[in-house]
C-alpha cells in the first residue's frame, strides 16, 4: 500500500467523496485503476520491485505500507532488504511494517531498532478448546484420514447450540486428499441432519466452486466449510462461529540437489494457529477447536518457515543481479536463504545462458531480468520472436504460467474424457494446451460467447483460459514494449473506421451490463439451498452437475449476464484474436517440430531419461530419470498418462544398452516444466522430444570420441551413432546451426537493446534461412530414428 504526494491524512479525507473518484487506486499483474488523481495506491510486491528497477530512488512516494509482511512471501522478504537499503538514501520516506502476528524483535532490529506500535486487536472472545485425537484414530501415512474426531464436532454443536442460533463451521485441513475424505463422510451426517451444507474450499476448485463459501446458510442450518490454509489469511467468510484446526499443514519445500519441489505435510507453527482461532472470532464469540493437546501447541515452532528458504531462486537471482544489487551471497536478507538453494539458481542461470563465466548478466539475461515472467517463459518469448512463431508461443507461454484448465474432479469421467479428446495432442502438454485455446477462442467468436457450455462438457474450469488469454495480450504488450514485435499502428481505413464504431457502440452497450451486474452482486448475497454440498465438490452454482464433475446443460433466455464474458469482451477484440490463434491451428507439421525446440529449449536442462523397461509399461506408470533424480513418473493429468503408447520406444532400440546409453536414433526424452513429488515425484507438463538432434542444438557441453560415435551430453547422457562418417555429418550440421541461431541471437537482442525495431533484426532472410536448417535437421534424424 503506497501513499504518493500529495499525500491526505485524516484531516482532509473527508474532501475523499465522489467527486474525487479515483482517489484510492489499486494495480495488479492484468489492469490498474491509478490516475493522476490517485493519492492513495495498492499494488502488489513484484510490481513495485519491477519500479523500483526504473526508479532506484522511488522518488514518487511518501509512504509505503507493507501489510502481512508475517507470510514472509519471497518478494516480500527481498522487498524489504531493497528498503532497508533505501531508506538511508530516502531519509523522507516513511515505512511502516503490519502484521497481526509478526516477529516484533527480528523486525525492529532488521531496521535499526525501528520503533513499534501496537495495537490491541478487536476480536470477540475465542473459547479454545483442546480435542487431542486418540491414538487408535490416528490415521497412518498409507491410511486415509479417520473422520471420526470431526463429525463428533458437528454432533456436538448439534447438542449445543440450537440451529436459531447462527454460526458456521471453518474446517482446516491440509490438503485435497483430506478435504475429500472428511467432506464425504461429513455429507453423509448432513443429509441425515439436513442442518449443515458441506463445502470445500481450495485453490484447484472452480471459481464458482470456491465462491458458494460465501454465501448464506438457510434458517436453521449452518456451512461446515472444509478448506486448507487458503482460509487462514487469504481469504475472510463472514459467519464463521467454529473453527476446527488439524494442526497441519501441506507446503511446498525446494531440493536444490534434485531441483525439485516437495509437497509435505507439516504441524502449523504457533503465529497460523493464532491467525486459524481468530477466523471464529471476527463477528461474535467463537470456539475454537484444536484436535492436538495443548503440549503440542506449547511445541510448535513460533513462526513458519519464510517462503525463501522453500522455493527455487532463480528469478530472485536474475532480479538481484539486473537491479546491481552485487553477489546474491552478500546481500542482507532479513532471513536469509540457504547457499546452497543461491548456487543451484546461480547454475542454472548459467546452463539457461542469463549468466556468464564471471556470474554477470548476459545480453539474453539482461533481456529476461526485465520480462516480469519466469525465466524459462521468459526465453520461450524471445526464441518465439525470433522464429516468427510468436503467436503459438504466446499461448503456450500463458498456458504454462497459469494452473492448468483441466479440472480434477472431471478426470475419470469418461463423458468429459470423449468430448475432450479432439484436444489432446501425442505431441504433449503444451500442444494441448495450445489446441484447447484455440478451440476454446473458436468458440468464442463462433457463439457469440457461448462457451461456458463448452467448457463444462469437456470438464474445463474457464476461468483459467480468461487468465490465459490475459496473460498472452501482456506477454505480447512486454514484446512489444522491448522491440521483439513490431507495433501495430497505422491510419485506420474506411472499413476499420467503421468496425471500430461498431466496436465502440458495442463496448458500451458491455460498461453498462458491466456497471448494471456490479450494481445487483452489491445489493444481494445468494442463499444457499440445502441440497447444496449433497454432490460434493462438484456441484456448482445453480447450474447442476453429474457427480463426476461435468454439468448439465442449463442455459437459455432469461440466465444470469456472464460478467467473465462481458470483461472478456471489453479487453479482447474477439475477431482479432481469432485471427491471431488461427495461426497457430495452421500450424504445419515443420513448424510443430521447430516449435517443440524452442519450447525445450526454453525448458533444458530440465529433460527426462525414460526407463529401459517402459515398453513392457501399458499402463502410465512408466518411470524416467532425471539427471538428479530417480525414478519419476508422469503427473496423472498429463496427456501422457492417458496415452502410454506415444512414449514407447522401439523394441529393438537399444537392446544391449545400458539405461543411460542407448541407439539415440531411436530414442527420446521428455522435457519438463516442473519436477514436483507429492506421494511420488511427478513430471508435470511435459512434451516428448527426439534426443539426438535436440540434444545435438541445445545441449551446453558434448564429449566425444576419436570418431564422433559416442557423444557424452553435459556429463550425464551418453548417445552411441553406429556409422562414424555419419556421425560427423550430423554433428558437423549440428553445430553450423548452433553457431548460426547464436548469432542471430544476439543480433536481434543487440538491436532490440538499442531501441530498433524487431523487424531488422538480422535479415528476414537469414532467419527464415536459419528456421529451414533447422527443420530440415529435425526430420532428417527423425527418419534415422524411424528406421
Amino acid at each position: 500500500m503506497l501513499l504518493p504526494p500529495p499525500c491526505f491524512t485524516a484531516k482532509d479525507s473527508s474532501n475523499m467523496s465522489s467527486s474525487s473518484a479515483g482517489a484510492v487506486g489499486y494495480q495488479i499483474r492484468f489492469e490498474g485503476t491509478r490516475t493522476a488523481a490517485t493519492k492513495l495506491l495498492f499494488l502488489t510486491e513484484g510490481l513495485l520491485l519491477r519500479q523500483i528497477q526504473q526508479d532506484k530512488s522511488l522518488a514518487q512516494y511518501q509512504v509505503m505500507i507493507v501489510d502481512e509482511v508475517h507470510e514472509r512471501h519471497l518478494h516480500c522478504d527481498f522487498l524489504l532488504g531493497v528498503l532497508r537499503s533505501l531508506l538511508a538514501d530516502r531519509p523522507d520516506l516513511r515505512l511502516i511494517l503490519m502484521s497481526a502476528t509478526i516477529n516484533i524483535k527480528l523486525f525492529s532490529e532488521y531496521f535499526n531498532s525501528a520503533p513499534v506500535l501496537q495495537v490491541p486487536g478487536r476480536l470477540f472472545p475465542i473459547q479454545v478448546i483442546y480435542q487431542p485425537i486418540p491414538p487408535e484414530e490416528q490415521a497412518s501415512r498409507s491410511e486415509k484420514l479417520d473422520p471420526r474426531p470431526y463429525l463428533r464436532i458437528l454432533q456436538g454443536i448439534d447438542q449445543r447450540y440450537p440451529p436459531e442460533e447462527r454460526g458456521d463451521l471453518l474446517l482446516f485441513l491440509s490438503g485435497v486428499a483430506e478435504i475429500s475424505t472428511i467432506q464425504e463422510a461429513c455429507q453423509i451426517y448432513a443429509t441425515h441432519t439436513r442442518r449443515w451444507i458441506v463445502l470445500p474450499l481450495h485453490s484447484t476448485l472452480s471459481l464458482a466452486q470456491q465462491d458458494k463459501v460465501f454465501d448464506i446458510a438457510p434458517p436453521g442450518v449452518r456451512k461446515c466449510i472444509i478448506s486448507t490454509n487458503i482460509a487462514e489469511t487469504s481469504v475472510t467468510i463472514d459467519g464463521v462461529r467454529f473453527v476446527v484446526d488439524s494442526g497441519k499443514v501441506k507446503e511446498m519445500s525446494f531440493d536444490p540437489k534434485a531441483k525439485m519441489q516437495r509437497l509435505q505435510e507439516f504441524w502449523i507453527s504457533r503465529a497460523s494457529s493464532e491467525q486459524r482461532k481468530g477466523r471464529a472470532g471476527r463477528t461474535g464469540p467463537g470456539v475454537c477447536y484444536r484436535l492436538y493437546a495443548e503440549s503440542d501447541y506449547n511445541a510448535f515452532a513460533p513462526y513458519p518457515v519464510p517462503e525463501i528458504h522453500r522455493v527455487a531462486l532463480d528469478s530472485l537471482i536474475l532480479q538481484m543481479k539486473s537491479m546491481g544489487l552485487g553477489d546474491p551471497l552478500s546481500f542482507v536478507f532479513i532471513d536469509p536463504p540457504p547457499a546452497a538453494s543461491i548456487q543451484t539458481a546461480v547454475t542454472y542461470l548459467k546452463e539457461q545462458g542469463a549468466l556468464d563465466g564471471r556470474n554477470e548478466l548476459t545480453s539474453i539475461g539482461g533481456l529476461l531480468a526485465q520480462l516480469p515472467v519466469d525465466v524459462v517463459i521468459g526465453k520461450m518469448l524471445v526464441l518465439g520472436s525470433l522464429f516468427n512463431l510468436v503467436e503459438p508461443m504466446l499461448t503456450v507461454a500463458a498456458a504454462l504460467s497459469v494452473q492448468s484448465p483441466f479440472l480434477r474432479s472431471s478426470q475419470q469421467n469418461p463423458d468429459c474424457a470423449t468430448a475432450r479428446q479432439p484436444l489432446h495432442s501425442n505431441q504433449g502438454d503444451p500442444f494441448t494446451l495450445l489446441n484447447t485455446f484455440n478451440a476454446w477462442v473458436e468458440v468464442k467468436g463462433e457463439r457469440g460467447g457461448g462457451s461456458r457450455k463448452w467448457c463444462r462438457r469437456r470438464g474445463l474450469e474457464e476461468q483459467r483460459l480468461y487468465e490465459m488469454v490475459n496473460l498472452r495480450r501482456q506477454f505480447k504488450d512486454l514484446l512489444r514494449s522491448h522491440g521483439l514485435l513490431e507495433s501495430e499502428d497505422g491510419a485506420p481505413s474506411g472499413g476499420d473506421r467503421k468496425q471500430r464504431r461498431e466496436r465502440l457502440t458495442e463496448r458500451r452497450k458491455l460498461h453498462q451490463m458491466k456497471r448494471d451486474h456490479e450494481q445487483q452482486e452489491g445489493s444481494k448475497r445468494k442463499v444457499l439451498r440445502l441440497e447444496e454440498g449433497q454432490d460434493g465438490e462438484f456441484s456448482s452454482g445453480s447450474d447442476t452437475e453429474d457427480r463426476r464433475g461435468c454439468r448439465k446443460d442449463k442455459e437459455g433466455p432469461g440466465q444470469d449476464v456472464d460478467i467473465q464474458e462481458v470483461k472478456f469482451k471489453l479487453r479482447h477484440n474477439v475477431s482479432a484474436l481469432q485471427e491471431a490463434v488461427s495461426v497457430s491451428q495452421d500450424l504445419s507439421s515443420r513448424q510443430q517440430a521447430l516449435l517443440k525446440l524452442l519450447i525445450c529449449q526454453g525448458l533444458y536442462p530440465q529433460l527426462a531419461l525414460p526407463d529401459e523397461h517402459n515398453s513392457t509399461r501399458k499402463d502410465s506408470e512408466q518411470v524416467f530419470h532425471t539427471r538428479n533424480k530417480q525414478g519419476v513418473v508422469i503427473h496423472p493429468t498429463s496427456v501422457f498418462a492417458s496415452d502410454p503408447e506415444a512414449l514407447h520406444v522401439p523394441e529393438d532400440a537399444g537392446r544391449d544398452a545400458g539405461p543411460d546409453r542407448r541407439d539415440s536414433s531411436k530414442h527420446q526424452l521428455l522435457a519438463f516444466v516442473t519436477l514436483l513429488e507429492t506421494n511420488r515425484p511427478y513430471l508435470s507438463n511435459c512434451v516428448r522430444v527426439p534426443a539426438l538432434q535436440v540434444l545435438l542444438l541445445i545441449a551446453n557441453s558434448l564429449d566425444t570420441n576419436a570418431d564422433c560415435t559416442r557423444l557424452v551430453v553435459d556429463g550425464w547422457l551418453e548417445l552411441e551413432l553406429k556409422e562414424p562418417e555419419e556421425a560427423l555429418r550430423v554433428l558437423s550440421t549440428a553445430l553450423s546451426l548452433r553457431a548460426e541461431w547464436e548469432r542471430l541471437l544476439q543480433v536481434q537482442l543487440g538491436q532490440n537493446s538499442a531501441g530498433e525495431p524487431s523487424g531488422q533484426s538480422g535479415s528476414r532472410k537469414d532467419r527464415e534461412k536459419l528456421s529451414e536448417g533447422l527443420v530440415r535437421f529435425l526430420l532428417y534424424t527423425e527418419v534415422l530414428e524411424q528406421g
